[in-house]
């Protein structure tokens, strides 16, 4: 009786030269995807981060200016050279009022003058006239007077008008001599103010005694100032030694 060996089995795993090569082959490829996932998660994941990262750089770069922009707008801007200076006219000085010169008051306006014996009106019918001048000695009784050799006249005043006159503040003064030297007025050697006013159609009349020298008296002014603002009226000639 012979034994019977059973027949070799060629469906199991294949040894061998060839089938070692096969594996390797399958180790390359397989390494090479898993090197290849290995990349594309490397890449995701700095795509993902730089995702979020230009926000960050975008609100850095709006708070920082960039080298070029610090670069053309100084923090410090540079003086802007000023044109040279042109001369300045100084103002020029206004000519003193006709009332002001050298801080000394001018004399008021003033008619021209008429003779001692002729009538002149200072405003229409307000009429000044002058009476008789005559040589007289002066009393000095008020402070500052100096009696002597004086003068003494009437000055009347005639309303022609529809209404009274105030004359409270009508003043005479007297002048004498080539340079018009102010006479001083002696008020008790017989003088006699103005009344306070005349009535319409009256005449009224003031007596006025002023210190004069005998030897200047050639040439005399008498000034009547009726009112402010109202040009004095002039009476003038030559009065009695």
């Amino acid at each position: 009786m012979s034994v019977r060996h059973p027949a070799p089995d060629n469906t199991g795993p294949a040894s061998g030269p060839g089938s070692t090569t096969r594996r390797r082959v399958w180790w390359i490829i397989a390494s090479a995807a898993l090197a290849v996932l290995v990349v594309v998660l490397v890449v995701a994941g700095v795509a993902s981060s730089n995702g979020t990262a230009p926000d960050a750089a975008g609100i850095s770069a709006s708070s920082t200016p960039s080298p070029r922009a610090t670069a053309t707008m100084p923090s410090t801007p540079s003086a802007v050279p000023s044109p040279p200076p042109t001369a300045i006219t100084p103002p020029t000085e206004a000519a003193p009022a006709p009332t002001e010169a050298a801080g000394e008051l001018v004399p008021p306006a003033a008619q021209a003058p008429v003779p001692l014996t002729e009538p002149a009106a200072a405003v229409p019918g307000v009429v000044f006239g002058v009476g008789a001048v005559e040589a007289v000695h002066g009393v000095a009784r008020g402070p500052g007077e100096v009696g002597g050799p004086s003068l003494r006249f009437t000055v009347t005043v005639r309303n022609e008008t529809s209404d009274t006159v105030s004359l409270a503040s009508t003043v005479v003064n007297l002048f004498f001599g080539p340079d018009q030297s102010p006479a001083t007025e002696l008020t008790s050697s017989g003088g006699a103010p103005f009344p306070a006013s005349v009535a319409p159609g009256a005449t009224q009349q003031g007596v006025f005694v002023f210190a004069v020298p005998s030897d200047q008296r050639d040439q005399v002014r008498i000034a009547v100032d009726y009112s402010v603002g109202v040009p004095i009226v002039l009476f003038e000639g030559a009065a009695p030694r």
